[in-house]
């Protein structure tokens, strides 16, 4: 007999099941989606400027005498020792210092006169030594 009364509870259970079944995947679905999400924000938490360690600035100096004498000092943790350190090292009473800096310092010399430059690299400090110097040649550098 068609259309009997356990056919017709049959055929409901079945979508009864069917929709069920939708349902679970769709919950599935989503809570993938939550779960991918999660573990990011939780990379950017470390992450975050707040979390990181603090950055230092280390300061260098180059110093030159007029004898050629020369001393340098790098990662010190401000200017003035670092000068103070670089002149120590030059051992002389003519010294001075011709190059302060944070990244990276070049001492340039045209046989009579020395003259420092800085720059964020070694190229960069030994070409703007050159520069301030009007020619020479570099004869020191240091970088941090």
């Amino acid at each position: 007999m068609e259309g009997s009364l356990p056919d017709v509870k049959e055929r409901v259970n079945a979508m009864t099941t069917r929709q069920r079944r939708r349902v679970a995947l769709v919950l599935a679905s989503l809570l993938a989606a939550v779960a991918m999400v999660v573990p990011i924000h939780a990379a950017d938490a470390r992450t975050h400027p707040g979390n990181l360690p603090p950055y230092h600035t280390f300061y260098g100096a180059i110093a030159y005498g007029s004898d050629g004498s020369s001393g340098k000092a790098a990662r010190q943790k401000n200017k003035s020792m670092a000068e103070r350190l670089a002149l120590q090292r030059c051992g002389v009473d003519t010294c001075a210092v011709v190059a302060s800096f944070t990244k990276c310092g070049a001492v340039a010399h045209d046989g009579d006169t020395y003259h420092g430059g800085v720059g964020l690299s070694r190229q960069a400090a030994e070409q703007r030594a050159i520069a301030n110097l009007g020619g020479g040649w570099v004869v020191n550098w240091a970088c941090h």
